[in-house]
C-alpha cells in the first residue's frame, strides 16, 4: 500500500495574503502523487485533470452552501 504524502501545516496566519500560496506550496506534491496513481491506473491527464478540477468545484460549492 503506497502511503499518502504528508501536508504541511499552515506556516501563515490565516489574514495573511500570501496563505494561498502557502497552502498551494503544501498541498503540491499530494497532489501529484494522486495524478501520478490515476495514470498508472490507466486514466489519461486529461481525464485526470478534468475530474479533480470537477471535485474541487463541487467540494466549494458544498462548503459555501453550508456556511450560508
Amino acid at each position: 500500500m503506497t502511503k499518502t504524502p504528508e501536508v504541511a501545516p499552515p506556516l501563515l496566519a490565516e489574514t495573511s495574503p500570501d496563505r494561498p500560496v502557502n497552502c498551494e506550496v503544501a498541498l503540491e506534491t499530494a497532489f501529484a502523487a494522486l495524478v501520478a496513481t490515476s495514470t498508472a491506473q490507466g486514466w489519461t491527464p486529461e481525464e485526470t485533470a478534468e475530474t479533480l478540477h470537477k471535485l474541487a468545484v463541487e467540494h466549494l460549492e458544498q462548503l459555501k452552501a453550508t456556511a450560508a
